[in-house]
């Protein structure tokens, strides 16, 4: 599935994942304790480990809640499932 991810941080540190079908406005999010722990999720959608560690690196400079995208990527839907991202429009895709 092509998707758009975005990635926030709340005022306690954690870190929020969000997924969007390309092209809808809305999705599946999940969030972590850590930084590190959301890394180990992006790796696991293929996301280049250079394109992370730079999000990263801007998220840690945002205010909280501020969004901060990934380019569009293809995700594989079995992927998606495994890690608890769920949202109807994954099911319908």
């Amino acid at each position: 599935m092509e998707a758009d991810v975005f990635i926030s941080r709340s005022e306690s540190g954690r870190v929020e994942i969000s997924v969007v079908k390309h092209g809808l406005s809305s999705g599946a999010a999940r969030k972590y304790d850590t930084s590190e722990k959301a890394r180990e999720v992006l790796l696991a959608f293929r996301i280049d480990i250079a394109t992370i560690d730079h999000t990263l690196k801007i998220l840690s400079r945002t205010r909280p809640s501020e969004l901060v995208r990934l380019p569009t990527i293809e995700i594989a839907s079995d992927v998606l499932k495994s890690l608890g991202f769920k949202a109807a429009a994954f099911i319908a895709a």
